[in-house]
């Protein structure tokens, strides 16, 4: 095993981690923590490499393998950390927390539970893999570890993983530095004890992540085909203000965020339209730039059609409809939200905001199909703009509370 390189970290549940295999049950699994690897990796490439997808095809084949080539690195986790269906006790009732993580409430699904800590093991593989020249920068196993490292520390300090990863749930963190951490790459442990020092602490980081990264940065597509780390892609902003606990942090952000939602009524009358009328009285669901699919259900619709006597799970249906995109099943949030502790006891945590400016959808429509099949399904535009997320944006300032940005040169 000579040349092997290795280094194991020491990290802590920040918020739940909804994650498992089949059936859903809750356990440490690095295929989980490795995908989001690859995501973070993709991100670094695209806003470097640009969007040659060959050239970030073969760079992240070198580092996690492809169809081509087993991965150079191995990622393995370690731990029995507790798991619970109930994440925050009494906590869960608050109606922001409650918005954030519905869908992991509504099934009752286990969660490795805040505190908890378990040790992730980054290693190159015993044996030698031919290197790879991608954009003039030649891929070895040692690069390659290196890049794999850069992914661990977008993931932990920008990322998550798991169900509900974009609305807070999924965060991590580093315990302390570990042993064989790359020279080159700044500190996967966070010194900042105020929001606006993690905003800079984040943007010196991102600037030496990609320094080591070794390729320069090229101008994307406007749009971009995917979400890349790039400033005419990216953005990021902290909220100016502290909590002083994680879930007082989400809730703050979910109560917000669905005062923001419900202030935009015009998606669901257009909507209703075609539950009442067979017809769309929109050209756009706007909201859809918050990610697919959408569910619909009518209150107002199902009261008037049981006051009538009909059968209230055909009334459920007649109220209710779906917005998914023409082609697959759904389409992820480009807008992102994380909990980040601060250095210092007691832990305070702050608010990051995160969004990608990439394509929404590579068709140009989407599909509004109604619970009631009688009912035709009705296409519909998809957003041409990220207009919304930028008025959440101003939601927040709105709220008295600044945003910091975080550079992304």
């Amino acid at each position: 095993m000579a040349g092997l390189t290795s280094l194991e970290v020491e990290l802590e549940a920040v918020t739940p981690l909804w994650i498992g295999g089949a059936s859903k049950q809750a356990e440490l699994r690095p295929p989980s923590v490795r995908g989001c690897m690859r995501f973070w990796f993709r991100a670094l490439a695209g806003g470097l490499l640009g969007e040659e997808l060959r050239n970030v095809w073969e760079a992240e084949g070198a580092v996690f393998g492809n169809t081509l080539r087993a991965s150079s690195v191995v990622v393995r986790l370690f731990g029995s950390p507790r798991t619970s269906v109930s994440v925050a006790g009494e906590a869960e009732q608050l109606p922001g927390l409650a918005y954030m993580f519905w869908s992991v409430f509504q099934q009752k699904r286990e969660a490795i539970l805040p505190g908890e800590r378990f040790r992730l093991r980054l290693n190159s593989r015993p044996f030698p893999f031919a290197p790879v020249v991608v954009a003039e920068r030649t891929l070895g196993m040692a690069e390659s570890f290196e890049l794999a490292a850069a992914s661990l520390w977008l993931l932990v300090r920008l990322g998550g993983t798991g169900a509900r990863m974009r609305r807070g749930a999924g965060g991590m963190c580093a315990v302390a530095e570990p042993a064989g951490w790359p020279e080159r790459l700044p500190s996967l442990v966070s010194t900042a004890r105020t929001p606006a020092e993690l905003a800079a602490e984040l943007g010196a980081g991102l600037e030496r992540v990609r320094q080591a990264a070794g390729w320069s940065a090229r101008p994307p597509t406007d749009p971009s085909s995917y979400d890349i780390l790039h400033e005419r892609v990216c953005q990021l902003y902290l909220a100016d203000t502290t909590f002083p606990s994680w879930w007082e942090a989400v809730n703050w952000t979910g109560e917000h965020f669905r005062a923001f939602r419900i202030e935009h009524k015009l998606d669901a009358s257009g909507v209703a339209a075609l539950l009442v009328q067979g017809r769309m009285a929109a050209r756009t669901i706007q909201r859809a730039i918050l990610g697919l699919p959408i569910t619909f259900f009518f209150k107002s619709i199902f009261a008037e059609l049981t006051g009538r006597g009909i059968d209230p799970r055909e009334a459920r249906r007649k109220a209710s409809a779906t917005v998914s995109p023409a082609r697959g099943l759904g389409r992820t949030s480009p807008l992102f939200f994380r909990i980040l502790p601060l250095a210092g006891t007691p832990t305070s945590y702050a608010v990051l905001m995160g969004l990608f400016r990439s394509q929404f959808l590579p068709d140009h429509e989407m599909v509004v199909k109604p619970a009631d099949f009688s009912l035709r399904p009705a296409r519909v535009d998809v957003p041409t703009d990220y207009s919304l997320i930028d008025r959440w944006f101003d939601h927040v300032r709105r709220q008295q509370v600044g945003l910091l940005p975080v550079p992304l040169r």
